[in-house]
């Protein structure tokens, strides 16, 4: 490692060495994106808890345990901090309509973080940064290709959030700040978008000699997922699961045995898993529509009604501020709901894209074939390039496996849970992923 960086970008490095430090096989380096409201520092901060449990990341004595790590080991960096660091807050640079200042901003930014990784040379390193900014009703980008280049990313990660909770959490920091930033739904979801196309183009284009991975990951992912995503994708396959939520969302027995499918997938795999983007809820919008048909002005929605209830313990979200209850115009959710339906529907496709194979299981809970699932098995078996192999697990006792729309799609059925886990575990874990997903 003297005077050297890692290979990375689908390169195996083999063992790094470190004097003093505990050695590992690989050196990893990701570019985190993802729009305001995400809070990608709580999200390192768990991150960095299951490095720890693996044993990539020690503390210096004396430390803070959880914001520096050894820098030879861990470095994480963000644009933000490395302008207000420079005398440039953000806010200061995106309100000035001067392009050439602002770009010499980002890049003396850029730039600085690149220095610390070349002094430090860690091993492993992330820094954040947002590849479209939001201001004023317009969308630009600030990025500079160069600059990029020299903190070497070995992959992307854009992060996603549910937009009632990035709504929630720009109207806490309004609250706290007096940012005077705040933004309708409908902006959130556009905002989103580009930051997941910028990440597109940039994956694409960013080495002229090869693509880099680029992977949307929900923040309501277990932090042991982005982990192994980030660090350790080649030893486990990447998949994506399937199965009924519209039908049992209000049923609590059949949602809890789900959830211990969802848990065990979880445990064994790393897993895409469409609960921890939920933004489609029937409760929230016929509340809307109601409040709107008597004309009131504001809505309060709980988490019950916005959303599948999931454990925070162990996410990435872990530590943050509940959003719930909050408090909405319910015409911010009428407006949104052609777009959200739209992004919904493509959304999960993005995931199905993302993983090397379909685990599909309980799609005819309650005797009713799921719909939302045919369409997600169908995508990844005759629509999908390469064609995503597709594994279910199918318990007798849900009836309706006869249905005949189950032989419109190429995959293998298992009646028993160990041996569906078996023939997931099969599938290979791919050296150099390319996911090339359909947009959001």
């Amino acid at each position: 490692m003297a005077g050297g960086l890692c290979k990375l970008s689908g390169e195996n490095p083999g063992r790094v060495d470190i004097p003093g430090v505990s050695g590992h096989r690989n050196c990893m380096r990701a570019l985190l994106a993802g729009i305001s409201g995400v809070n990608k520092n709580i999200v390192v901060a768990n991150l960095l808890t299951r490095l720890r449990a693996h044993g990539e990341v020690t503390a210096p004595a004396g430390s803070d345990t959880v914001t520096q790590p050894d820098p030879r080991e861990f470095l994480f960096a963000g644009i933000e901090e490395a302008l207000a660091a420079q005398g440039n807050e953000l806010a200061g640079v995106l309100a000035a309509f001067r392009p050439a200042y602002q770009l010499a901003a980002w890049q003396r930014a850029g730039q600085a973080i690149a220095e610390r990784i070349e002094a430090t040379d860690p091993r492993h390193s992330l820094i954040a940064a947002h590849l479209t900014y939001y201001t004023s009703g317009r969308q630009f980008s600030l990025i500079d290709l160069p600059t990029i280049r020299r903190w070497r990313p070995d992959c992307i990660i854009t992060l996603v959030d549910d937009m009632l909770d990035i709504h929630s959490a720009l109207a806490r920091r309004d609250a706290d700040r007096h940012t005077n930033f705040r933004l309708r739904l409908r902006e959130i979801l556009g905002w989103r978008s580009a930051e997941i196309a910028m990440a597109d183009l940039l994956a694409r284009n960013l080495y002229p000699e090869r693509a880099v991975p680029h992977y949307v990951v929900s923040i309501k992912h277990p932090a042991e997922m982005l982990y192994r995503l980030i660090f350790a994708r080649r030893d486990y396959p990447l998949v994506y699961s399937s199965f009924p939520i519209t039908a049992i969302r209000y049923d609590p027995e059949l949602r809890a045995s789900v959830d211990d499918i969802r848990a065990e997938l979880h445990r064994r795999f790393i897993i895409f898993d469409p609960l921890t983007l939920d933004e489609g809820t029937p409760q929230v919008f016929d509340k809307a529509r109601a409040a709107c048909a008597d004309d009131v002005p504001e809505i309060t929605i709980t988490a019950a009604e916005a959303r599948w209830p999931m454990d925070t313990a162990g996410a990435l979200t872990e530590g943050r501020a509940d959003p719930y209850p909050m408090t909405l115009d319910p015409r911010e959710a009428l407006e949104v709901w052609d777009d959200m339906e739209n992004q919904v529907r493509h959304r999960d496709l993005t995931l199905v894209e993302q993983a090397q194979c379909v685990a599909a299981y309980r799609i005819t809970m309650g005797g009713r074939l799921s719909t939302g699932m045919y369409s997600e098995l169908m995508y990844a078996s005759h629509t999908a390039e390469p064609a995503r192999p597709v594994l279910m697990y199918a318990d007798p006792a849900d009836g309706g496996l006869e249905h005949p729309f189950l032989r419109n799609f190429n995959h293998r059925t298992f009646h028993d849970l160990e041996e569906w886990f078996d023939a997931i575990r099969q599938v290979a874990p791919s050296a150099e992923p390319d996911p090339q997903r359909p947009l959001f």
